[in-house]
């Protein structure tokens, strides 16, 4: 009885921390051949193979696996630069109104239900 204890508690000392191992995220790695050579490593070849090749014998997992994760990351960075050119057009249209409306309260008011009504039109406008 006592040598079964031991016995599972080994087993259980093995395989519990390699479940509870998070799986990589690209975020992690410098490059896309480092994160899918961890990922490979962390999923099993086998898993890794069904889940990113696409020929008959999935030998072409490795590159698919580069090649998907680069894609993903240049999206990611043009998104990126799409919000800054957005935030940045913002601050130029909150900046006009702040003037617009320290000129001349009254015809902004007049024009504008509101500063977020004012920003949105100068926003469109550019």
């Amino acid at each position: 009885m006592r040598r079964m204890l031991v016995i599972c508690a080994l087993i259980g000392a093995v395989l519990v921390p390699s479940a509870l191992a998070a799986d990589p995220t690209p975020a992690d790695f410098k490059n896309a051949a480092k994160y899918c050579k961890a990922a490979r490593e962390s999923k099993g070849v086998a898993a890794f193979q069904t889940q990113y090749g696409t020929n008959k014998n999935k030998r072409n997992a490795f590159g698919k696996c580069v090649s998907a994760t680069n894609r993903a990351k240049a999206k990611a960075a043009k998104d990126d630069d799409d919000e800054k050119a957005d935030d940045a057009a913002e601050a130029k249209a909150t900046a006009a109104c702040k003037k617009e409306q320290s000129d001349n309260a009254a015809k902004f008011a007049q024009d504008y239900k509101n500063f977020g009504q004012c920003v949105k039109d100068k926003k469109n406008e550019s």
